[in-house]
């Protein structure tokens, strides 16, 4: 390999170095917050046809996750990098399961495998699960 192209690898390498700390300087990494303003405000977005019943914001700021009016469905709402994204589910095969004091709900996809709602204790996450996995009405 002639040095000529050693030099320009190298310099390539220290630009590419030099664009990913000013990215992370300019907080490119920092994960969004789930509050209960920002997860209903990103529902409403991506669903607007789900009528929210009842909410539980995860005690850790990562995720969330509403009850719809009628007790059918699920949607979760949960940070990705610097946003938010959305899954609805149906509340009757959402895989989930509780775990400590978190609920895990199985997604199954290549962007986000599980999503985790972290509860404020363990008998706060057992009442949600049993509001979530319950497939009466």
């Amino acid at each position: 390999m002639p040095p000529s192209l050693l030099i320009e690898l190298g310099v390539s390498l220290l630009g590419v170095g030099v664009l990913v700390g000013v990215s992370w300087l300019a907080g490119a990494w920092r994960s969004a917050i789930v509050t209960f303003e920002a997860a209903a405000d990103r529902l409403a977005f991506d669903e607007p046809d789900f009528k929210t019943g009842e909410w539980m914001v995860g005690a850790d700021g990562k995720s969330a996750v509403a009850l719809s009016a009628d007790g059918g469905e699920i949607a979760l709402v949960f940070a990705l990098g610097d946003s938010l994204a959305t899954r609805r589910l149906k509340r009757a095969g959402a895989p989930v399961r509780r775990d400590g004091a978190a609920i895990v709900f199985t997604l199954k996809e290549p962007s986000r495998r599980a999503v985790r709602l972290a509860a404020e204790d363990e008998r706060t996450a057992d009442n949600w699960l049993s509001r979530i996995a319950r497939v009466g009405l």
